[in-house]
């Protein structure tokens, strides 16, 4: 019985929105809250489904195994407010994904015969209930909820390229950031409007390329989603890629990065220029290549480069190994 706990939590809930007080602490007095520590599993993927979930603080991974003998992947997180678990509860079907907790998380679960009481009893309940298994359709992924903080965490536990995807996935307009230091050093801010990453931060880097590295060097640190309302008008983009062909290049750039720096394994290695002035052909990097040639005049490694130069990882290590390959540089 989770009795003497606010029922805001439960309000903010599409499954109990609009519900009066009253049925709001008799949901209470029928259901439980349970607390989950860092790593700790809710249900695994393939359970029968007992019970329904409900956030009350926290955030949970979802992670789900598309083949036979595959490891689980995450594909979304969940945050205050959010539901899981009706679906088994309706079907009879098991789990179609296993949940964990990265963090501490508090939930609040009814039993199934509650949960079908709740469909009988409460019209408005079973109403929501469409809209969510609507939403859940139309955004083929689970959403994160209206409001302040939506969903936190730290990067030890989360995987922040999910979390985008969650974000873009769900057509979230906010902005994610992440810090280091309890909140005084702020390394990256992305802003998403309406599912599109709309300006992208990352340290000294802007643009795609804050993105692209973001796949390429994983952060450490506190990560917070913040939802707002935004005027198209207001946003001042400098993302040149529709969200999903940006992600399928980050993805790109990062299998082939590792290949790149095979060629310069230590990143110290002092380089220099060797020709007398640089023969560079194309004309899209022409002026990245300029950069790095210039920068090369007193000798750098591909760290000076990094901190120097500000593009993404790979950018840098394909320009220095087609030197290299080129024979401009030694």
């Amino acid at each position: 019985m989770a009795s003497g706990i606010d029922t805001a939590f439960l309000r903010s809930s599409d499954l109990f929105e609009n519900q009066p007080d009253e049925v709001l602490k008799a949901v209470l007095l029928q259901g439980r809250l349970e607390e989950y520590g860092p790593g700790q599993v809710v249900f695994e993927q393939g359970d029968q489904g007992d019970r329904l979930y409900i956030v009350k603080s926290g955030a949970l991974e979802v992670l789900a195994s598309f083949s036979d003998g595959a490891d689980p992947v995450p594909v979304a997180y969940l945050g205050p407010g959010e539901v899981l678990g009706e679906l088994a509860l309706l079907t009879g079907s098991p789990r179609s994904a296993s949940v964990r907790a990265p963090e501490h998380a508090e939930l609040f679960t009814v039993e199934k015969s509650v949960f079908l009481d709740f469909m009988k009893t409460l019209p408005a309940f079973a109403r929501n209930l469409c809209l969510v298994l609507a939403k859940r359709l139309e955004a083929t992924t689970l959403k994160v909820p209206r409001g302040a903080k939506q969903l936190q965490g730290n990067l030890r536990f989360f995987d922040l390229a999910t979390v985008i995807q969650t974000l873009i996935g769900s057509h979230q307009t906010g902005s994610l950031v992440v810090v280091q230091e309890g909140g005084k050093n702020r390394i990256a801010e992305l802003f998403f409007f309406k599912g599109n990453i709309a300006k992208a931060k990352v340290r000294h880097l802007t643009g795609d390329d804050a993105v692209f590295q973001l796949f390429q060097s994983p952060l450490e640190g506190e990560f917070s989603f913040t939802g707002r309302q935004v005027q198209e008008e207001e946003v001042q983009a400098d993302i040149t890629m529709p969200a999903i062909s940006l992600l399928m290049e980050s993805v790109r750039l990062q299998d082939e990065l590792p290949l790149l720096q095979e060629r310069i394994p230590d990143a110290d290695r002092q380089l220099r220029q060797k020709a007398s002035q640089l023969d560079w052909q194309d004309a899209e990097t022409v002026e990245l290549a300029a950069a790095v040639w210039s920068r090369l005049k007193k000798g750098a490694s591909m760290n000076d480069l990094h901190r120097d130069v500000p593009r993404c990882s790979y950018a840098l290590y394909r320009t220095v190994v087609t030197l290299l390959d080129s024979g401009q540089i030694e």
